[in-house]
């Protein structure tokens, strides 16, 4: 017989095991509020009365056990026991490894290498642990084949809805920027360059000098929607342009919110009035509108 594993060390254990298979079923489908439903928390309850019964009968047939054994075994079992778990735990590190005897435990002779390898006994802590593992790595398994809490795509695809409500609470709480109430801010000119480089830099270069598309910091403008220069902007990403299909209309179709097509247009507009021009460009396209021109 080996030393018994003491109640206040296997039903907290047993009931973690039993919390946890439960977390992992309520999170593979969502549901990890029923974790504190009422109807959960009794069953907890009513698991733990039954693990303490199970454990009384198991202390009952461990004593029985005993009474089968003899003398010597008793004394023995007696002597492993002696003390709390944590005791014993402590025992076996700092006391037990010094006086280890060597003399009394079976000897592996490996024959060939003339190695003797001493069939020393498992200690209590590793045991357990080992148990703890397996356990873990059976829920685990079974979670993979019968559930979808550890199954990667599962949680890619909770992760991303999770995401989608979290930006559709965020622009109902925030409400996006129109052509109306849209203003030039130099304070969003950076963040406007990064996303001009994401979504218009292959058309228009980085640096707004030109490519497939036209040079944005000169003077020419195919497209005049607007009195002002920086709502013509605005207008153009949002809608779209008229004369050149290959520019979509970017905020109609709601590739880019109008928050972003603001930090755009800020970034558009710095380009074509308040820095320097790049040193080369795309030739002229449009018309050149002279109340727009950089002073």
């Amino acid at each position: 017989m080996r030393s018994k594993i003491p109640s206040f060390i296997m039903i907290p254990s047993l009931l973690s095991v039993i919390i946890f298979m439960f977390y992992v079923f309520f999170v593979s489908y969502n549901h990890i509020y029923y974790l504190v439903h009422p109807i959960t928390i009794f069953f907890f309850i009513m698991i733990t009365a039954l693990l303490y019964v199970l454990e009384s009968i198991n202390n009952l047939i461990y004593k029985r056990k005993l009474q089968f054994l003899s003398k010597e075994e008793r004394i023995k079992i007696f002597k492993e026991n002696e003390g709390n778990y944590f005791y014993r735990l402590y025992k076996f590190i700092f006391y037990d490894l010094k006086k280890i005897n060597h003399d009394g435990v079976k000897k592996i002779d490996h024959g060939f290498d003339g190695i003797i390898e001493l069939d020393n006994k498992l200690p209590m802590w590793w045991v357990h642990l080992f148990y703890l593992t397996i356990v873990f790595s059976a829920i685990y398994f079974f979670s993979y084949l019968l559930i979808d809490f550890s199954n990667p795509y599962k949680e890619y695809d909770i992760a991303y809805k999770d995401q989608l409500k979290k930006i559709e609470i965020f622009e109902k709480n925030t409400p996006q920027v129109t052509i109306e109430n849209a203003c030039f801010k130099e304070n969003l000119v950076n963040r406007g360059k990064v996303l001009f480089e994401e979504n218009c830099a292959t058309c228009h270069q980085s640096d707004g000098s030109g490519n497939i598309g036209p040079n944005l910091t000169d003077d020419y403008w195919i497209n005049k929607k607007e009195k002002d220069l920086f709502k013509n902007i605005f207008y153009v990403i949002w809608n779209g342009s008229d004369n050149n299909p290959t520019m979509r209309a970017f905020g109609l179709s709601g590739e880019i919110k109008g928050n972003d097509i603001e930090k755009i247009s800020s970034y558009v507009y710095f380009i074509n009035q308040k820095s320097k021009k790049p040193l080369r460009g795309k030739d002229p396209q449009g018309i050149k509108i002279t109340e727009w021109s950089k002073i």
